[in-house]
């Protein structure tokens, strides 16, 4: 089947799981998602890994467009106000869900490397499924700014604690000391880099659209910056979405009055965009492996699970967070995906060079992260929207007629 072809359908399919959950009041992007599970390998075959693979851009942009949009919302005086309240946050979930995943690890498995970096793994949080949510339910309040605070720093935090994981237990498997570079300088350049390219862009590109007077044109000059900054996070070596975060970021505070329309425009070329990425989310989820994660795996759901909803509470409470923050918070991290899955694949190719005691952590990991992502990619989504329904950030005209009707 031609490729277009294929695109059509899924994309038409997507639609239509999605609305359909809408209406029996759970997130359209867990619509999109089954669809997905339907349509791969673990049950159609329609879209198998080889046609994901040969798509694989399409993914690489719908990441770089959700990343843009959630920089776009880190304003300025956001951080001026909660600044002090996210950073407590971000330090106490991330720390706690590495400490609770690697202590239950090790004590069920005796196994020290493994311990620490399944609980690397876990301090990540997916911004995409989690922001979708947000975005379909037009939340606004306190929660709501901070989840995207969140989401947004989660990754870099992720980063760093693997920098140090992997070190330690490149050591304790093919012997030798810490490496300093490996954990310290190769987080730091990945995150500065990407910082510094995606300001770079956005400085550039704010300038051309001094220029722009219609809104095609300015749709035209942002696609053209977001594929920009990620060619070149690419080529780089660096993070995708961060790189497209700090061109957001830096627009959306350089000229507020006119990047709140620049804004809009983009948002409104996404959809399409956003469907073909959970379907591909979906169609890559085996739900083969889910029996095979075992108790390792159910041990890393409650660890994490449970570290991220205990540190979010511990870090409101220390940093006087508003109530709603210290009580829901927790509930709309269990997303997780990208930054966990391409850190497990690297796990997976480094160690494995390094017999059977390598190769075995290596498998673990990956199958570890593959079952539980499937089933935190389902449940995250519609807990999402319980923690924003709870703290009262959906409008009622939301509730009342459906997302897209709101006004």
């Amino acid at each position: 089947m031609h490729i277009l072809l294929t695109l059509g359908i899924i994309m038409m399919l997507g639609l239509a799981g999605g609305r359909l959950f809408e209406r029996i009041g759970i997130p359209q992007v867990v619509g999109y998602i089954v669809i997905g599970v339907v349509l791969g390998d673990s049950a159609l075959h329609f879209l198998p890994v080889k046609t994901l693979d040969a798509l694989s851009p399409l993914t690489s942009m719908a990441l770089a467009f959700i990343g843009f949009m959630v920089g776009g919302e880190l304003k300025y005086s956001l951080f001026k106000k909660y600044g002090r309240q996210f950073f407590s946050i971000l330090l106490a979930e991330g720390l706690l869900a590495m400490l609770l995943v690697s202590a239950l690890t090790i004590l069920l498995t005796k196994n020290i490397p493994l311990g620490i970096l399944l609980g690397a793994l876990s301090s990540a949080t997916a911004p995409a499924a989690t922001v979708d949510v947000l975005w379909e339910y037009h939340s606004r309040g306190p929660l709501t700014s901070t989840i995207l605070a969140i989401v947004a720093l989660d990754d870099g935090l992720a980063l760093f604690l693997y920098g140090f994981a992997f070190s330690f237990a490149n050591a304790l498997v093919a012997g030798g000391g810490l490496s300093f570079k490996i954990m310290l300088v190769q987080p730091l350049i990945e995150i500065f880099g990407s910082l510094l390219l995606g300001i770079l862009i956005a400085l550039i590109i704010d300038r051309v659209l001094n220029w722009i007077k219609t809104r095609d044109d300015q749709l035209v000059v942002n696609v053209a910056a977001i594929l920009l900054a990620s060619g070149a996070a690419i080529h780089f070596d660096l993070s995708l979405i961060l790189t497209n975060m700090a061109v957001g970021l830096t627009l959306t505070n350089l000229h507020k009055d006119r990047n709140e329309s620049n804004f809009e425009v983009v948002k409104g070329f996404v959809p399409p965009l956003y469907i073909i990425f959970f379907l591909f989310v979906g169609a890559r989820l085996q739900l083969a492996l889910l029996p095979s994660m075992g108790m390792l795996g159910v041990l890393y759901v409650l660890g994490r699970t449970g570290g991220k909803w205990a540190g979010s509470f511990l870090g409101a409470s220390i940093s006087g967070a508003p109530s709603a923050v210290k009580k829901f918070l927790g509930f709309a991290l269990f997303s997780q995906a990208g930054v966990a899955i391409g850190l497990a694949l690297d796990i997976y190719q480094h160690f494995g060079q390094f017999g059977s005691a390598g190769e075995n952590l290596g498998h673990t990991v990956i199958n570890v992260i593959a079952a539980t992502t499937l089933l935190v990619q389902i449940i995250g989504p519609p807990s999402v929207k319980f923690a924003i329904s709870r703290a009262g950030e959906i409008p009622k005209q939301t509730h009342k007629n459906g997302s897209d009707n709101l006004e």
